[in-house]
């Protein structure tokens, strides 16, 4: 069974955060594409190493610092 619903049951603002969606996805694709290293290049694949685990350090900090503003703004349960 399919989820997907016929584009008259839908409206406009489901539309459009469709189109941006399939816009986004393009866009992170041919960004890839564009910026990908040779996997026969071993500078290549360290430097793309490092640079997945910067981008995993980093959205793990941000992940962690929205967690502390959320815990200082919810009120204590006792």
């Amino acid at each position: 069974m399919s989820a997907a619903l016929h584009l008259d049951h839908v409206g406009p603002l489901e539309r459009t955060a469709h189109r941006i969606g399939l816009a986004l996805l393009r866009w992170s694709e041919s960004r890839a594409v564009r910026t990908g290293f040779p996997a026969d290049s071993a500078i290549g694949s360290d430097r793309a190493a490092a640079r997945l685990a910067h981008e995993q350090r980093t959205a793990l900090e941000a992940r962690h610092r929205h967690w502390d503003e959320l815990a200082a703004v919810t009120p204590r349960v006792r």
